[in-house]
């Protein structure tokens, strides 16, 4: 029963769960300028309870086709207004929500995340010259922040759109080629990006997800156990949160 909003009332294609069974996705309504406001404050009130209730800091999630990156995207994003339109407009949300949130919790606390080019949810970004644009002009007004780090989530994480955007952004770069790259980040394919220079860290997901130990496992040159990628985001613990530690193997 709660309203659905997002930069602009386009529905992506396809069906979701729903209690009535799968349905097609609802269109959504347009954000009113108020709305983008209160939404800014919403994300702000969150990273001050993460630090508040203890943790070290704060990613904000501006990929995946979730609501930041509907407003970088021109295929999500078709508002008319000072949020929509050109790169620079298009990138306004979230550098208001980044600054807001580094002004709140201190920008060594806070990192961002980002996909270009990645296509979740109907969120596309097929233009190059664009996708450069969009984000160029996004890092360039978040440079002077000084924010812990920059993760970037994108299929060739050495190549110039990522390397040009590490030079934009001039800070700590997390790579991380997720499923797009042929498998899961394996301990090789990490040391691999870490001695090419493309980044200063790499995320592991997948991996991790199997191993709880996986830091151990690494260090020792251990076996791992095989993620149950079908077992992902069920009900219950099988498959998600019950592989055995080094010790019980």
């Amino acid at each position: 029963g709660r309203r659905l909003l997002a930069p602009s009332a386009i529905a992506r294609t396809g069906e979701t769960f729903t209690e009535k069974g799968e349905q097609p996705y609802p269109v959504p309504e347009a954000m009113t300028t108020a709305e983008i406001r209160a939404a800014l404050e919403d994300f702000v009130t969150a990273a001050r309870r993460a630090i508040e209730a203890g943790a070290d800091g704060v990613e904000i999630h501006g990929a995946n086709g979730y609501l930041l990156h509907q407003f970088l995207s021109p295929a999500a994003n078709q508002r008319t207004d000072e949020y929509g339109g050109s790169p620079h407009n298009r990138a306004r949300f979230v550098v208001d929500v980044v600054t807001a949130i580094a002004q709140a919790v201190g920008a060594e606390r806070v990192g961002l995340r980002i996909s270009p080019e990645v296509d979740f949810g109907d969120v596309f970004e097929t233009d190059r010259d664009d996708v450069l644009a969009t984000y160029g002009t996004l890092l360039d007004q978040l440079r002077p922040l000084g924010l812990a780090y920059l993760s970037v989530l994108h299929i060739e994480p050495g190549g110039d759109l990522v390397q040009e955007l590490r030079r934009r952004f001039d800070g700590k770069l997390i790579v991380n080629n997720g499923p797009l790259g042929g498998g899961q980040t394996t301990r090789e394919r990490a040391l691999q990006q870490i001695v090419a220079d493309h980044a200063d860290a790499v995320a592991v997901g997948r991996a991790l997800i199997a191993n709880p130990d996986l830091v151990e496992r690494w260090q020792g040159g251990h076996p791992q156990n095989e993620p149950r990628p079908e077992l992902f985001y069920g009900p219950g613990a099988e498959g998600y949160t019950d592989y055995p530690f080094l010790e019980a193997v």
